[in-house]
C-alpha cells in the first residue's frame, strides 16, 4: 500500500493535516510513503483539481481512493480501513 500525499507551502488546510499524516506514518509504517509539492512537482499525472490537500492511496500501484482536503486522523484512518485488508496492516 502506497499513500501519496499532494500538498502546497501556501495551503493553510496542508500545514494543519501535515500532523495527520505524520500519525497515519507512524500508525502503518508497513505502508510506503510519498510527498509532493503541487507547484513544484509534476502534477499532470495526477489529475489534480483546485482543493489540497491530496491523499492519494495505492494498491498494486493502482489508485484505489482519494482523500480530497482537510481531513484529520480518524477521517483518514476510515477511509484507509474501508480499502484496507488485514495483511495489507
Amino acid at each position: 500500500m502506497k499513500l501519496i500525499r499532494i500538498s502546497a507551502i501556501w495551503c493553510t488546510s496542508c500545514i494543519i493535516t501535515y500532523k495527520y499524516f505524520n500519525e497515519i506514518k507512524n500508525e502503518y509504517p508497513n505502508f510506503e510513503y510519498e510527498e509532493l509539492d503541487y507547484d513544484t512537482d509534476n502534477m499532470e499525472e495526477y489529475n489534480i483539481g483546485n482543493i489540497l490537500p491530496v491523499i492519494i492511496v495505492l494498491k498494486d500501484n493502482k489508485e484505489v481512493t482519494r482523500i480530497i482536503g482537510e481531513k484529520n486522523t480518524s477521517e483518514i484512518k476510515k477511509v484507509l480501513g474501508s480499502v484496507l485488508n488485514e495483511k495489507d496492516k
